[in-house]
């Protein structure tokens, strides 16, 4: 009996897509990029935001692990070892506890949380599971979640210097997983197996082996998909043999800066993408694996956007958003509204603030700011210039480009007003990031459509934007659309280098 996934309806319990032989392309083996593929994968990606893992159970998944920020819960108690009535009450405790820590939103938490991020960051949010396979084999797999709904969750997303060549914010959060890796438990296998102990760490050990007992199949969506990539990275830096790891990530940013530290197709990792999405285009420059882009028509915006579509404010914001092609221009984009608010009045700036930060912010504290807004949004101005800088190495913002979007973006508040432009605003980032939708929702959300009714029209790309040739809303001869292949890494596989990479076994 199957057990239907809650967004795509694929079975959970169908491991055969994963198992699937390589295939060779542009002279070297890769995965095959499958539908079947992608459907679990956003269903895993999907429990990392929820941690409800039920479904999974019933699917003969096993050997539960939650991650979230500072926390790991793991081991028998978490997997309810022994199936009696109190092992199940504390099973099942200590994964509503995993949902409440994902949720903790009073001032307190984001007071002591934000502290927390002041050096390191420490939110990264993963689930971990187990399910057996045939021939004595087992499929390892590791859900990322991506941002949450916390002020600072997004306070790694910022950290955008370069570290070993890296997005550091993503690669702090990589870091973390992986020390948590020793500490993550797999209770029921090692029984199976006669050993005292089976962690994570001894599984990826294994999977240094061609013939290991173990494949790794991995999937995250946003920030989930940047701590994949590197996950990913240091893994097979370490000795992991490709062949024992798949990844599919949903609306990732890039990790790696110019001057990537190894050839980044020859890795197992396929980011879906949405080219109305902007986010994918941010973090760093450079994407490890192949990139699939859905340009989205007429036909998937009315599906996916729904009544914000017909919204005149959303069109505009789009178009302005559809045209970042990395991080410097996302920052461009916040200075001008910042510079907007502080040539509005008091009241509607921070009517402005509010409508768009409330979800993250919790009352009582934006009350507590609102008689000093001028204060305020000269200090996040500040902050975002310095974002800017650290994200492109420029000293200053083009002065001519944050006067043009602050005008633009003056003109789409005064003719709709702050509500309704607050909500477009939000709507034109938010909805093509979308993972998926919930059961009372008519449309669906983009990604979840994009790999449920239109996968075959998935384009393989490589996104390559350099944060110095950016310039939102002014005409360049050297800026760079999203779909622009760079030609340095359109050839980029030594075909005789790879020939001999081992197949990946059938089981």
């Amino acid at each position: 009996m199957s057990v239907p996934g809650q967004y795509t309806k694929c079975d959970l319990e169908n491991l055969n897509p994963l198992c699937m032989p390589w295939q060779e392309m542009d002279g070297l083996l890769q995965p095959v990029f499958s539908q079947d593929i992608a459907l679990l994968s956003l269903e895993l990606a999907s429990t990392a935001y929820s941690m409800d893992t039920v479904p999974w159970q019933k699917a003969g998944w096993r050997d539960f692990s939650y991650q979230v920020d500072n926390t790991l819960l793991t081991g028998s108690n978490v997997n309810n070892e022994n199936a009696g009535l109190i092992d199940e009450v504390v099973s099942d405790y200590y994964q509503q506890l995993a949902k409440m820590r994902l949720n903790r939103q009073n001032p307190f938490s984001q007071i002591m949380g934000s502290l927390r991020q002041r050096k390191e960051s420490d939110t990264g949010k993963a689930v971990v599971m187990l399910h057996p396979l045939l021939g004595g084999q087992y499929m390892v797999a590791i859900g990322f979640m991506g941002t949450g709904k916390r002020v600072y969750d997004w306070f790694s997303n910022f950290r955008v210097t370069p570290r070993e060549s890296m997005h550091e914010g993503f690669l702090q959060l990589s870091k973390q997983f992986e020390m948590n890796c020793d500490a993550i438990l797999f209770p029921e296998t090692a029984r199976e197996l006669g050993l005292e102990k089976l962690t994570l760490s001894d599984i990826l050990t294994e999977c240094r082996k061609p013939f290991s007992r173990f494949r790794v199949w991995m999937a995250g969506h946003s920030q989930g998909g940047a701590i994949m990539q590197l996950f990913a990275y240091f893994a097979i830096q370490k000795g992991l043999l490709r062949q024992n790891m798949l990844g599919y990530s949903f609306a990732s940013p890039s990790v790696v800066y110019d001057h990537p530290p190894c050839e980044l197709s020859t890795f197992p990792l396929c980011h879906i993408i949405s080219a109305d999405d902007m986010f994918p285009r941010t973090g760093a420059a450079l994407h490890f694996g192949r990139c699939r882009v859905f340009y989205p028509d007429e036909r998937m915006r009315k599906r996916c956007y729904g009544a914000a579509w017909e919204s005149e404010a959303f069109r505009a914001m789009l178009a302005m958003t559809r045209n970042v092609t990395d991080t410097g221009g996302a920052f461009l984009i916040l200075l001008g509204l910042l510079r907007a608010m502080e040539q509005m009045t008091q009241e509607e700036s921070m009517l402005l603030l509010n409508s768009m930060v409330g979800s993250l912010l919790p009352e009582k504290l934006l009350t507590a700011v609102s008689g000093r807004g001028e204060d305020l949004l000269r200090a996040v101005r500040q902050k975002v210039g310095q974002g800017y800088a650290l994200a492109t190495g420029n000293e200053e913002p083009p002065e001519h480009v944050v006067s043009a979007l602050c005008g633009r973006l003056l003109g789409l508040i005064k003719a709709h007003g702050a509500k309704a432009f607050s909500k477009a605003f939000i709507s034109a980032v938010a909805l093509p990031h979308k993972l998926r939708g919930s059961a009372d929702e008519n449309a669906l959300a983009s990604y979840q459509y994009i790999v449920t009714e239109r996968f075959d029209e998935l384009r393989s790309k490589v996104w390559y934007a350099p944060a110095s040739r950016m310039e939102i809303g002014v005409r360049s001869k050297t800026r760079h659309r999203p779909e622009h292949i760079h030609s340095r890494f359109s050839r980029e596989i030594n075909l005789r280098a790879r020939r001999n990479t081992p197949p990946r076994r059938n089981i």
